[in-house]
């Protein structure tokens, strides 16, 4: 009886054993089930960051044997104290496989090293499915440790300065306008003389000036030229220096002027009119220094002692005049 009772005990108590393992193996099985599949995830270097620095999160979209196509990607913004999630994106690989790229920045620099973590997400589809991303641990440090700065050593850098210019294209492109400078002032310049000895050689005037000038010379009396004063003590030949004036006058005319012919002169040469009162004057006195007869029956101009010999002078400034009014006329 006893021993009957006995066994009865010991097969009741083993059911029962049975029954809590099953019961604790189906509460296991059911709570796996219930569990989200993990992702893969390919993971930034999770030492050695500072402010400024993007943390890049690579999820592949593929998890237990099925993918995850459509999953909701997480919001952007703030994330705590000391990170940014940008807008996240989705990438296709060579393999054809989708990956979701989450992008954190960091935005504070701490004083030390601190250790955070990349936050876990629990990426959804629309069916519900939902994929886990565990957090990720990453440490953060300072630009500049605090004890940077110690004595004798300067908070900053000082600036650093501008490279040097390179002034040889300068230096010759200035060497060659100064160039072209010289090279224009000497053309003027021989311009300017060679249109001084043209008119000397062409115009009417100039050539009279230039024979009144030589005469002086070889008579030794010329002691003013073009620019000297009217009084240049020239003692010529009175003779050779109306007959030198009465050419170029009459060269300017283009035919022989006498005093009945002055009008055609200054109708001709309308740039001799300010001059009208020499120019008569000068007819005048000519007239009567080879037309006029004396008592002796000699011109009276060419009488020895005349009044009119002494007028050389007057008559190499009334010369002058002319070469510089015709002077004025052609520049």
């Amino acid at each position: 009886m006893s021993a009957g009772r006995g066994g009865s005990a010991a097969r009741t108590g083993a059911a029962a054993l049975l029954g809590v393992a099953a019961l604790a193996y189906a509460v296991c099985g059911c709570a796996a089930a219930g569990a989200p599949p993990v992702a893969f995830v390919d993971e930034p270097r999770a030492f050695g960051h500072t402010i400024g620095d993007v943390l890049t999160q690579r999820v592949l979209l593929h998890a237990a044997g099925r993918d995850f196509a459509d999953v909701a990607a997480p919001s952007s913004g703030r994330v705590g104290v000391w990170l940014e999630r940008r807008p996240a994106r989705i990438e296709t690989d060579a393999l054809k496989r989708r990956w979701m790229i989450v992008d954190y920045q960091v935005t504070n620099a701490p004083r030390g090293l601190t250790q955070l973590a990349l936050p876990a997400l629990l990426l959804r589809t629309r069916a519900g499915d939902v994929l886990s991303v565990p957090e990720w641990p990453i440490s953060v440090g300072p630009l500049v440790p605090d004890g940077a700065a110690g004595p004798g050593l300067p908070a900053m850098r000082p600036d650093r300065g501008p490279p040097p210019l390179d002034v040889r294209p300068i230096a010759r492109r200035l060497a060659l306008a100064l160039g072209a400078l010289g090279a224009t002032l000497a053309a003027w310049l021989g311009w300017w003389g060679w249109r001084n000895r043209r008119e000397a050689a062409q115009l009417p005037f100039a050539r009279a000036w230039r024979r009144i000038e030589r005469l002086g010379a070889d008579r030794g009396g010329a002691r003013g030229g073009v620019g000297g004063p009217a009084g240049g003590g020239v003692h010529t030949d009175a003779d050779v220096l109306w007959r030198i004036v009465h050419r170029a006058l009459d060269e300017t005319a283009g035919r022989v002027v006498h005093h009945r012919s002055l009008p055609s002169l200054f109708a001709r040469e309308p740039w001799l009119e300010p001059l009208r009162a020499e120019i008569e004057q000068f007819y005048v006195r000519s007239d009567e220094r080879f037309f006029a007869v004396g008592r002796s029956g000699t011109p009276e101009g060419s009488a020895p002692g005349h009044a009119g010999d002494d007028a050389g002078e007057a008559l190499v400034a009334f010369a002058r005049t002319l070469y510089r009014a015709e002077r004025r006329r052609h520049r």
